[in-house]
């Protein structure tokens, strides 16, 4: 698949077949976000993404707290948690970024597999959510210098799933040439 067809294409699923994801597939993904772009000098020191690959029903249940529209998170056949080491490049700050190119390689990569993924939030900056972000941290039992930035959802995507077409708007709003 072209990659440019790929991106136009995907699209964030949550409803899965019950079918396994042997581990070479799992590794494919999580490898891809090794290719990513990142802060700091191109050294491995520099490379803080970490991943929790979550295959165990009991703590993917948990995973899913109490919202309504995170009980597909119990459905999935995997959860690879993304997370940042902070100690990898102590002045390095924007994890966030750093771990969303990965993210964003990996989600391609599993479409690219025929795989569908979904990004679930981890309630970085919903302060109202402090709480369950905490929950989170404990169930998947993060020492302190980890950041948790998100968990990724994959499975073989359910044909039942109604999937709408997302509204785009037009690129000529989006652009501005040479200022605002």
């Amino acid at each position: 698949m072209k990659l440019s067809e790929a991106i136009k294409r995907r699209r964030s699923i949550r409803k899965y077949l019950d079918k396994g994801i042997s581990d070479e597939i799992i590794r494919k993904i999580i490898d891809s976000a090794r290719y990513a772009p990142f802060g700091g000098p191109l050294k491995k020191s520099c490379q803080l993404w970490e991943f929790i690959v979550v295959r165990d029903k009991e703590t993917k249940e948990k995973l899913a707290l109490d919202y309504e529209d995170r009980q597909f998170v119990k459905g999935a056949p995997v959860i690879i948690v993304v997370c940042a080491d902070k100690t990898k490049d102590p002045e390095y700050k924007d994890w966030e970024i750093t771990t969303s190119l990965a993210i964003e390689n990996m989600l391609l990569t599993a479409h690219d597999l025929g795989l569908g993924a979904c990004y679930v939030t981890t309630f970085i900056h919903h302060k109202k959510h402090k709480e369950d972000r905490e929950k989170l941290i404990k169930i998947l039992n993060l020492p302190k210098n980890i950041e948790l930035i998100a968990l990724i959802t994959i499975g073989y995507s359910d044909p039942t799933e109604e999937i709408e077409e997302k509204e785009l708007r037009d690129i000529d709003e989006m652009i501005h040439h040479n200022k605002w």
